[in-house]
C-alpha cells in the first residue's frame, strides 16, 4: 500500500460517469439537469441560451476573481489544470447535488480533465470545490496540500486520476470532504497513486472526511500518511462507504483521530489488503462501529516498529466493530497500547482476535469471535498478564483459544 488540458478520452469519461455500484444510499439525489448559475456569479463556458458565460476558461475566471467571489462553470469539458491561489467558490453544473448516485449523464456535468491535475489549491483559506467531475489526470485530481485551511470539497465525481486528491491542512478552521464519489483513481502504480484521499506533506487538522462513496482503489480509500513531526489533530473519517478498495483507511501520525460508522465490502478475488491499517506514531485513536465484510487480508491491524520502524500507537480504542469473512485475522495487534472491546469477528480465515509476540499492554474485553479457521482468540506474547501473556483478556467469547482458556466458549 502507498505510504506516502488535452482532449478527454471517451473511455475515461464513460468510466467516470457510467459507474453503477451495488449500493443504495438513502436520500441521494438522482440524475438531474444542470443547476442554474447563482446570482452574482461569474459564469464560465461556451456562451449559449443555457450558459450565459462571460469567461471561456476556469483559470481565467479564477485569475480575474476577487477574493470571496463565486464562479459557476457550465456543463462541458474543460481540459485545464486550474491553479487556485485565492479564496473562491468554484461551482460546477451539479453543485449542491450529492454525487454518490445518479450523476451519470456526461452532458450535464462540468468535467475538468487536465492531464497534469484538475485543481491545485494554494496556501489559502476558504476554497470551495462543489459539483464537478474531475477525471483523466496522470496526477492528483485535486491537490490541496500546501497547508491551506477551511476548504470544502463536496458533491464531486473524482475518478481515473493518479489519486483522487492529495490534501493537508493546519487548521484551526475546519475542512470538509463529503458526498463525493471517489473511484478507481489508479492512473499510476500504487506506490505513487491508487488512493482516494491521500494526506501527505503535513497534518490534517480539523479535517472531516464523511459520507463519501469510495471504490476500486489499489492502495486505499483514505491514507493519512501525514507528517511524523506534526500529528494530525481532529481528523475524522466517518459514515463512508467503500466497495472493493484494497484498504478502507490507513491511519498514521495522528492524535485524537476518529474512524467510525464506515462500511467496507470487498470481493475475495481482489489482492490482499488490511481493512483498517494503523501504521504507528498515533495517540488516542478511536476506531468504532465500522463494518468490514469480505476480502483477502486482515480486518484491522495495529503496528509500529514491526514492520514499519514507527513508534507504536498508544491509547487505542477499538470498539464495537463488526468484521466478517476476511481471509486473514479479524483483529491483529502487533504493537501498541489501549483497549479492544465489544467487537464481533465472524469466519476469519486465520485467527479471530489476536495479539502478536510483540504486543504488550493491550486490554481485550467482551469481544466475540466465531468460526475462525485458526483460533478465535490467540495471544503469542509472554509476560505477567492473563494466562502468562503480556496482555489482559477479560470476558471474551470464542470456541477455540491459545493459550487455552483465553476466551470463554460461547453457545
Amino acid at each position: 500500500m502507498a505510504m506516502r488540458g488535452g482532449r478527454i478520452r471517451t473511455t475515461v469519461l464513460a468510466g467516470a460517469l457510467g459507474i453503477v455500484c451495488a449500493v443504495t444510499t438513502a436520500g441521494v439525489a438522482s440524475a438531474a439537469a444542470p443547476a442554474p448559475a447563482p446570482a452574482g456569479a461569474t459564469v464560465v463556458g461556451t456562451r449559449s441560451a443555457r450558459c450565459p458565460a462571460t469567461v471561456a476558461t476556469i483559470q481565467a475566471a479564477v485569475t480575474a476573481a476577487a477574493p470571496g467571489a463565486t464562479i459557476f462553470v457550465c456543463a462541458g469539458t474543460y481540459p485545464e489544470r486550474v491553479s487556485v491561489t485565492k479564496p473562491v467558490r468554484l461551482l460546477g453544473a451539479q453543485y449542491g447535488r450529492d454525487a454518490r448516485a445518479g450523476r451519470t449523464t456526461a452532458a450535464d456535468e462540468s468535467v475538468v480533465t487536465g492531464p497534469t491535475g484538475g485543481f491545485v489549491v494554494g496556501p489559502v483559506a476558504g476554497v470551495v470545490i462543489d459539483g464537478f467531475t474531475i477525471t483523466g489526470s496522470g496526477a492528483d485530481g485535486i491537490d490541496a496540500f500546501q497547508r491551506g485551511s477551511g476548504f470544502t470539497i463536496v458533491n464531486n465525481v473524482i475518478t481515473g486520476n493518479a489519486n483522487g486528491m492529495n490534501v493537508n491542512t493546519p487548521g484551526p478552521a475546519p475542512s470538509t470532504i463529503a458526498r463525493n464519489r471517489i473511484e478507481r483513481n489508479n492512473a499510476v502504480a500504487a506506490d505513487a497513486g491508487g488512493t482516494g484521499v491521500l494526506i501527505t506533506s503535513g497534518a490534517a487538522n480539523a479535517l472531516t472526511i464523511s459520507d463519501n462513496l469510495f471504490g476500486g482503489h489499489t492502495s486505499a480509500a483514505v491514507n493519512s500518511i501525514g507528517d511524523p513531526a506534526s500529528r494530525s489533530k481532529g481528523l475524522v473519517v466517518r459514515d463512508n462507504r467503500s466497495v472493493d478498495d484494497a484498504t478502507l483507511v490507513v491511519v498514521n501520525n495522528a492524535d485524537g483521530a476518529v474512524v467510525t460508522r464506515n462500511i467496507a465490502t470487498k470481493s475475495a478475488s481482489l489482492p490482499s489488503g488490511t481493512g483498517i491499517f494503523i501504521v504507528g506514531n498515533t495517540d488516542r485513536l478511536t476506531v468504532s462501529r465500522n463494518v468490514l465484510t469480505g476480502g483477502k487480508g486482515n480486518g484491522l491491524s495495529a503496528n509500529g516498529a514491526v514492520p514499519f520502524a514507527a513508534a507504536p500507537s498508544t491509547n487505542l480504542l477499538i470498539d464495537t466493530n463488526t468484521i466478517r469473512g476476511r481471509t486473514g485475522t479479524g483483529i491483529q495487534i502487533n504493537e501498541g497500547s489501549g483497549t479492544v472491546v465489544g467487537n464481533v469477528v465472524q469466519s476469519a480465515g486465520v485467527n479471530g482476535v489476536a495479539a502478536a509476540a510483540t504486543a504488550t499492554g493491550m486490554r481485550f474485553e467482551r469481544n466475540v469471535a466465531t468460526g475462525s479457521v485458526g483460533k478465535d482468540c490467540a495471544d503469542a506474547s509472554t509476560g505477567a498478564g492473563t494466562l502468562g501473556t503480556a496482555n489482559t483478556w477479560v470476558r471474551n467469547v470464542g470456541q477455540t483459544a491459545t493459550p487455552t482458556g483465553l476466551c470463554i466458549p460461547g453457545r
